[in-house]
């Protein structure tokens, strides 16, 4: 049985995958309040026999970012040294990343690799830096897969991100509050996340970049459309029609590199993830 070493265990991410593999891997979890300390380099190397690295834990909430930079380049640089040099003391053969968006406003769609880099925020520029980090640090010595997400939805998404705060709305049958309903995004369902992350634990087919997405991508009124549509529910919706200084009105991934690859593809348009999302969140009530 393969040994993973799973980073921000008790995040978005993390959770869904604890779920997915714990009974097919074993597990060593580091959280903030686990035995491990990801800022603490001697606490890392108390771990021993790991195959793989996932590497999910970072700061991630952009407005944070911008008032207080520091804290995020801190941890989210710090952490993945301390986990590149885990990585290459301990010869791990293989290390996954999660990275996210980081290519500002598209000059073309869909968006690959080759795409140049711009960033948002202190947070997309920290994950950026800490991605160049593992692939550098690591190089010749641990298979680096840096997953580039673009937008990630589902089980355990805290409802400060778009479709769980509609979704939460609608539950609670109040106005949906949205800033503008024009901006389109390429969202992923978790789910179809979690069937990658088990094809290149599984296999040895992928090494640097990827772009992660469905492939589409849909407006905010869309997903409203779509969710009010699944629910049957008529909410009223109150947008501020406020744009964003620099919004990026819309962003597609090109995935055919991920495809070609691994052979993996989203098995979930919006619809259908929609409706399992919906349905696991109605399971849990």
């Amino acid at each position: 049985m393969k040994k993973i070493l799973l980073t921000g265990a008790n995040g978005f991410i993390g959770k869904n995958i604890l779920e997915k593999i714990s009974d097919t891997y074993e597990i060593v979890k580091i959280t903030r309040d686990g035995p491990y300390n990801i800022l603490d380099l001697n606490s890392l190397m108390q771990i021993n026999d790991i195959d793989i690295v996932l590497h999910t834990a970072a700061k991630t909430f952009i407005p944070d970012s911008f008032s207080d930079p520091y804290s995020f380049y801190e941890f989210n640089i710090q952490s993945t040294l301390n986990i590149a040099e885990y990585c290459r003391v301990k010869k791990v053969p293989k290390l996954i990343y999660f990275n996210s968006y980081t290519y500002g406003h598209p000059e073309y769609l869909p968006i690959d690799e080759s795409h140049r880099v711009a960033f948002h925020s202190p947070y997309n520029k920290s994950k950026y830096l800490a991605e160049e980090l593992l692939l550098n640090y690591l190089e010749n010595i641990t298979r680096v897969t840096s997953l580039r997400l673009f937008n990630l939805y589902g089980k355990y998404q805290g409802d400060t991100f778009l479709i769980p705060q509609i979704i939460k709305d609608i539950n609670k049958k109040k106005c949906i509050h949205v800033k503008d309903l024009i901006p389109k995004r390429d969202y992923l369902y978790i789910k179809d996340l979690l069937l990658l992350i088990e094809i290149i634990i599984s296999s040895d087919t992928t090494n640097g970049i990827y772009n992660i997405g469905s492939g589409k991508s849909y407006s905010v009124q869309e997903i409203i459309d779509e969710i009010k549509s699944t629910t049957n529910t008529d909410v009223q919706i109150d947008s501020e029609n406020y744009r964003r200084e620099g919004e990026i009105l819309d962003c597609v991934a090109d995935i055919k590199k991920i495809k070609i690859d691994t052979g993996w593809f989203p098995k979930y348009d919006l619809k259908s993830g929609l409706l399992d999302y919906i349905e696991e969140g109605v399971k849990r009530v």
